[in-house]
């Protein structure tokens, strides 16, 4: 329905029953035998008159009661109308928003080893797009609340309306039971302000955070950020790279993208998990899952790419495998990872 119109009208109708009303009075009580009105004395009944609020009639001729009895039945029904409306927005406007928000704040405090996005704009909302290709857990954090409702009017995702650098909205948003953040804020002062305050409230907290000056990474990093990214930056290596190395562009393009089917992926090894302390040869992965491990991340930070059969794994290191959703949910029962 469409409020804004129906309130215009409802207004529109009032100012024309007032100008009616004086009108009407200054036209049939100029021959009044007591004298004629004044302007005053018609706006006067006629508030009166449409409020109800009930009058001494000054002496009114019969046309002029009549006149009266119209303008009261008029007044009735604009003031009625007006009412439904007002009534109407607000029971599904202000409150079906007020019901909305207490909704998302009830699914955001159930969620618990999710992600939080801090910042749907240009850059964020193409990172809460791959959250729901990924079917994963995160709410999304927007102070702008036109750009919120034209969000959820073409996604479906839990979010929170307000300022993602508030240690309490990003306290309300589970970050002490969360797994990652991103923060994706136009200014970097803001993603550095997240970041610290996101540090302070949950230490073990993965950070991934936009940068947009290049002096910032590194002081992003020393706040607490575990991937700075600079946008800009990576855009220019994709067009480099698209005109150098097309096909290559084009499988890494295909396989990031394809969520759904076959795509890059990680499995962390935990603790005393059936890998564990494993060499390749002997963990025979391939033959249980059928995946190739492309490369392995060692808890120092180094990858090893095409690792031997030889290569002992164990608790903190990532497989780094191409797979569909089924075979890394059996490398994910080896490795013990919850993902």
């Amino acid at each position: 329905m469409n409020y804004q119109r129906q309130i215009i009208i409802a207004f529109a109708m009032l100012i024309g029953l007032l100008v009616t009303g004086t009108v009407g009075y200054l036209v049939l009580e100029q021959d009044n035998p007591k004298g004629g009105w004044q302007l005053l004395d018609a706006i006067y009944m006629t508030v009166i008159t449409l409020t109800t609020a009930g009058h001494e009639d000054l002496e009114m001729s019969d046309n002029g009661r009549i006149f009266t009895i119209l303008l009261l039945i008029g007044g009735i029904g604009v003031f009625t109308y007006s009412i439904t409306i007002a009534t109407a927005f607000l029971i599904e406007g202000q409150l079906q928003s007020f019901f909305r928000q207490q909704k998302m704040i009830r699914t955001v405090d159930k969620l618990s080893n999710h992600y939080i996005i801090c910042g749907l704009g240009d850059t964020g909302v193409h990172v809460l797009d791959e959250m729901l290709k990924a079917s994963v857990d995160f709410v999304g954090i927007e102070f702008d609340e036109e750009r919120l409702i034209h969000l959820t009017d073409t996604r479906d995702f839990p979010y929170l309306h307000g300022d993602a650098t508030d240690d309490e909205l990003l306290t309300r948003a589970g970050i002490t039971r969360a797994r990652g953040l991103v923060t994706c804020l136009s200014r970097d002062q803001d993603n550095l302000f997240v970041v610290i305050s996101a540090k302070k409230l949950n230490p073990h907290l993965q950070i991934a955070s936009k940068a947009v000056e290049d002096n910032s990474p590194g002081k992003l990093v020393t706040a607490g950020a575990d991937e700075v990214v600079l946008p800009d930056h990576i855009g220019g290596i994709r067009l480099a790279s698209s005109i150098l190395y097309p096909h290559l562009v084009e499988f890494l393009e295909n396989i990031t993208q394809n969520q759904q089917e076959t795509h890059f992926a990680e499995s962390i090894i935990q603790q005393n998990a059936t890998l564990d302390g494993m060499s390749l040869k002997t963990a025979n992965i391939q033959e249980h899952t059928g995946l190739v491990v492309v490369a392995i991340r060692d808890n120092d930070g180094t990858f090893l790419y095409n690792p031997p059969g030889d290569k002992r794994i164990q608790a903190g290191d990532a497989l780094l495998v191409i797979a569909n959703q089924r075979q890394l949910q059996i490398l994910h029962k080896l490795t013990g990872d919850a993902s």
